[in-house]
């Protein structure tokens, strides 16, 4: 569990401060990071509502 945790501490930096989600797909984003995408995307799915690609298609139109 501590892992996913760290992972999805990650991923929010990863789009928040360092913003690929401008240059890479969820999958790219998750290789960048060192994250188990399958994980990962279950976590986000469960939290937010938003599967991985999902939340970084919204953060590239919206953000």
């Amino acid at each position: 569990m501590k892992k996913i945790m760290s992972d999805y501490a990650a991923f929010e930096q990863a789009m928040d401060l360092m913003k690929l989600y401008m240059v890479l797909d969820f999958e790219g984003i998750c290789r960048e990071i060192g994250a188990d995408k399958d994980a990962l995307d279950s976590l986000l799915l469960s939290e937010l509502g938003y599967d991985g690609q999902s939340l970084v298609d919204y953060y590239r139109k919206n953000c």
